[in-house]
C-alpha cells in the first residue's frame, strides 16, 4: 500500500455496472492500517470492514493496467460534482461555481446561479447532509452555500479576499478572532451566521430564488 489512507477520503468502486457509479467513504482508518472500515459515501450507510490493500491511490495498476476489483481514489471536488448533478437532475442553472478542498473537513462553497429556484437548493442540500456533509449559508456571500464534511461544530465563518478564500477552523462558539489553520491566516468578522433560508418559514436572502 503506496497512499496514505485517512478518515473521511472517498473512492469509486472499480466495478463496471451499467447504472451510476457508485462511491464509499472511509469511517475508521489510517495508514498502516491492513482493514478498514467504509461506508456507501451518499448515505452513510452499510457500514462493513475491508483489506486496506482494496483501496487504490490510482486508476491503474503497477502493471499498467486498470484496476478491476475494489475501490479508486476520487478528488473530493469529484464526488460533490457528481453527488449535486445526480440531485440536480432536472433542475438547470443551479451552480454558477464552485471551490472543493481536497480535505473534506476543509470541503468550500456552492455559488449558486441568480435564477437559481428553491426546490433545486433544497435538493442539493437533501443529497449532501444524507451523505454526512453540513451546509450552511456563507458568511462571505449571500449566493453561496458553505459545504463541508461533518462541519456541525465548528466555526462556519469564511473570509474572500484577494489573497485567497479563509476558512474559520476554530470551534463554532469561539469567542477569538477568526483563524485558518491551513492558511495561517486570521481575521475578524463580526458577520453573523445566516439562517438556513432554503427551510420552510425562513426569510429569504437578497437574490430570492425564482422558484418559490
Amino acid at each position: 500500500m503506496d497512499h496514505h489512507l485517512e478518515r473521511g477520503q472517498v473512492y469509486r468502486s472499480c466495478a463496471v455496472t451499467a447504472g451510476p457509479p457508485r462511491f464509499v467513504r472511509i469511517l475508521v482508518g489510517a495508514a498502516g492500517r491492513k482493514r478498514v472500515t467504509i461506508v456507501d459515501a451518499a448515505t452513510g450507510l452499510r457500514e462493513r470492514v475491508v483489506d486496506a490493500k482494496q483501496l487504490h491511490p490510482y486508476p491503474m495498476g503497477p502493471r499498467g493496467g486498470q484496476h478491476r476489483r475494489g475501490y479508486v481514489h476520487t478528488a473530493t471536488r469529484e464526488w460533490v460534482e457528481h453527488l449535486t448533478d445526480r440531485a440536480l437532475h432536472g433542475h438547470p442553472f443551479t451552480i454558477a461555481a464552485s471551490s472543493i478542498a481536497q480535505n473534506p473537513w476543509r470541503g468550500g462553497f456552492l455559488r449558486l446561479r441568480p435564477e437559481v429556484t428553491l426546490p433545486a437548493v433544497r435538493a442539493i442540500v437533501a443529497a449532501l447532509e444524507a451523505a454526512a456533509w453540513t451546509v450552511e449559508p456563507s458568511t462571505a456571500a449571500e449566493d453561496e452555500l458553505r459545504v463541508r464534511l461533518r462541519g456541525q461544530l465548528t466555526c462556519p465563518a469564511t473570509h474572500a479576499s484577494g489573497a485567497g478564500r479563509w476558512y474559520c477552523d476554530l470551534d463554532r462558539d469561539h469567542r477569538h478572532e477568526h483563524r485558518d489553520n491551513e492558511t495561517l491566516d486570521s481575521w475578524d468578522d463580526d458577520t453573523p451566521e445566516r439562517a438556513a433560508w432554503w427551510l420552510p418559514g425562513q426569510p429569504l436572502p437578497g437574490h430570492a430564488p425564482a422558484g418559490v
